[in-house]
């Protein structure tokens, strides 16, 4: 898996290592998968000043994103569960790809 950090992200030293921690969780649930994959963190804050981090996953056939809180990230069981929901996210843009190809149908996601 080919990963990104932002220098936004790599900045915030405790963050920085939730994130890796994240992303050795990433490549256990991509499994055989990961070398096609693009997995992009970056460090923002909402409109009250929270710290948040986006990973964008990505491939050949399209992305998805979600956003995390430092809390969110500390916490094993929740945060294997939205990368599954992300990986997820990913898959179904990968099959609607392929389908279109196959079928020539129109986009329609």
């Amino acid at each position: 898996m080919k990963v990104i950090y932002s220098d936004r992200a790599r900045r915030w030293g405790e963050g920085f290592a939730l994130l890796q921690k994240a992303t050795t969780c990433l490549e256990e649930i991509l499994g055989p998968s990961a070398g096609e994959v693009t997995a992009e963190w970056d460090r923002a804050e909402n409109g009250h000043g929270s710290r948040m981090f986006a990973l964008r996953l990505s491939d050949e056939t399209g992305a998805a994103t979600a956003v995390f809180t430092p809390d969110e990230l500390e916490s094993y069981s929740h945060m294997r569960q939205w990368l599954n929901f992300l990986w997820v996210d990913l898959l179904q843009t990968r099959s609607a790809a392929i389908l279109q190809g196959l079928t020539g149908a129109p986009k329609d996601y």
